[in-house]
C-alpha cells in the first residue's frame, strides 16, 4: 500500500479543495442572493419556478452591486466555475477512479480478484467519467442562465430542464460510484479475512 500513497495525497487534496468551495466560496456566494442554494447543491435540481426565483435573486443583487461598486453575486458565481470549480471536477474523478483502484491493489498476499470486483472497477471509472462531464457541462449551462449577461435578458426557461438534467446526472453518478467503491472496499476486507493465516496453539 506504501507505493498507493501519491493516490491517498490526491484525495486528501480534493478534500481539502472540496471543503475550501463549500465552506468558504459558495456561502459567500449565497449570501448575496438571499441564502438560496446554487444549482450545484440541489441534487434533483431546480424546477422552473425555483430556477425563476433564483434568477430574480441574481439579477437583484446584481442592481444592488453595480448601486455600490461592489461585485455582484453572478460575477462571483461565474469567476468560481472559472477558478476553483474548474480544477475540482478532475480531481474528484481522479480520486474516486483511484479509490476503486486502491481496493483491488494486488500485493503479494492478495487473492486473485474475481471478475465482479473488476467490472465492479470499471463501472466506477465510467460513473467517474460520466459526473466529469456532467459537472462541466452543467457549469456551462449555470453560466449561460445566471451568468452576467444572461442577467440582462429574458429568463431563459428552455435551459431548466437541460440545467436539472445534468445536475441529477451529476449527483446520481458520483451517489452510484461511491456505492460501488464502498461495495469493493468490504470485498477487500472480508477477502483479507478470509486469507489470512490461523495462528495454531501447540
Amino acid at each position: 500500500m506504501k507505493l498507493l500513497w501519491p493516490g491517498w495525497l490526491l484525495c486528501v487534496l480534493t478534500a481539502g479543495l472540496f471543503a475550501w468551495i463549500l465552506f468558504i466560496e459558495v456561502p459567500a456566494v449565497t449570501v448575496l442572493i438571499d441564502g438560496f442554494k446554487l444549482p450545484d447543491q440541489m441534487p434533483l435540481g431546480y424546477d422552473e419556478d425555483g430556477a425563476r426565483a433564483l434568477f430574480a435573486a441574481f439579477k437583484a443583487d446584481q442592481a444592488a452591486a453595480q448601486a455600490a461598486g461592489r461585485t455582484s453575486a453572478s460575477e462571483a458565481y461565474v469567476a468560481l466555475h472559472a477558478g476553483f470549480d474548474l480544477v475540482l471536477p478532475p480531481l474528484l474523478a481522479a480520486s474516486i477512479g483511484f479509490s476503486a483502484f486502491a481496493a483491488l491493489y494486488k500485493s503479494a498476499q492478495s487473492t486473485q480478484i474475481p471478475p465482479a470486483a473488476g467490472v465492479g472497477c470499471g463501472l466506477v471509472l465510467v460513473l467517474a467519467f460520466t459526473y466529469l462531464a456532467s459537472d462541466f457541462v452543467e457549469n456551462s449551462v449555470a453560466d449561460a442562465m445566471f451568468g452576467p449577461k444572461a442577467l440582462s435578458l429574458a429568463f431563459n426557461d428552455q435551459l431548466v430542464f437541460v440545467l436539472q438534467v445534468l445536475t441529477r446526472s451529476k449527483f446520481s453518478s458520483l451517489g452510484l460510484a461511491f456505492v460501488l467503491i464502498v461495495a469493493l472496499w468490504i470485498w477487500r476486507w472480508r477477502s483479507a479475512r478470509q486469507t489470512r493465516t490461523p495462528v495454531i496453539e501447540t
